[in-house]
C-alpha cells in the first residue's frame, strides 16, 4: 500500500481512467530543463468535477523539442505556462501554438493550492509523476514543528502546471482564506 507524507497539500483526489466524456479545457506548463523536467498538464471538466491528465514530463527538453511534443500530442487548446518564462513562451508561439502567460501574484501558489483543494479532483491512471508529487508536495514547518501556511518548494512541478491550468479557469470563492489541510 502506498501512502503519503503527513502535512501533504493536496489530500483528496483519485486516480481514474479519463472518461470519453470528459471535456479538456486547457493545459498548464511549467518549465524545467537541466535539475527541473519541464511538465504539461491537461484540465478536464467531468461532472461537477476536474481532472488532470499528465502528458509531459522530461528533463533537457529546448522549447524546439516542446513544440514537436506539442504536435505529437496534439496540443491545440491554449496552454497557460509560468509566467517567469516570457522567451520561452514568445518562442512556442511563434511555433505556432498558443500559449499565455499564467497570472501570478501575492500568495498565488497557496491560492492555487485552496482552489485545487475546493474541488472535486481526479488524476488519469497514466499520470505518475503528477500521483508520485502529490504524495509528497506538503506544507512547512515552523521551529515547534507546526504546519505553516506555506508549501515545500519541492516535489511541484506537475503541481504547479495543475494551479495554471485550473488557476486560469476558475476564480476563487474564498480568496484570502486559507485552508491547511
Amino acid at each position: 500500500q502506498v501512502g503519503s507524507l503527513e502535512g501533504v497539500c493536496i489530500k483528496e483526489y483519485k486516480e481514474i481512467s479519463l472518461p470519453d466524456e470528459a471535456r479538456l479545457l486547457c493545459y498548464g506548463m511549467d518549465f524545467g530543463y537541466s535539475n527541473d523536467p519541464s511538465t504539461l498538464i491537461g484540465l478536464y471538466k467531468w461532472n461537477d468535477a476536474y481532472i488532470f491528465d499528465e502528458v509531459i514530463y522530461q528533463k533537457k527538453l529546448l522549447n524546439r523539442d516542446i513544440s514537436d511534443l506539442f504536435i505529437t500530442n496534439n496540443i491545440t487548446e491554449v496552454v497557460y505556462a509560468d509566467s517567469a518564462e516570457p522567451k520561452s513562451i514568445a518562442e512556442l508561439n511563434g511555433y505556432g501554438h498558443t500559449v499565455l502567460p499564467c497570472t501570478k501574484g501575492k500568495d498565488s501558489i497557496v491560492y492555487g493550492i485552496n482552489l485545487i483543494n475546493q474541488n472535486k479532483i481526479y488524476v488519469t491512471k497514466r499520470s505518475k509523476n503528477l500521483v508520485n508529487e502529490l504524495r509528497t508536495y506538503s506544507w512547512m514547518k515552523d521551529r515547534e514543528g507546526n504546519t505553516i501556511n506555506k508549501p515545500i518548494d519541492a516535489f511541484n512541478h506537475c503541481i504547479d502546471a495543475c494551479r495554471y491550468a485550473i488557476t486560469s479557469q476558475l476564480s476563487n470563492p474564498t480568496k484570502g482564506q486559507y485552508f491547511i489541510y
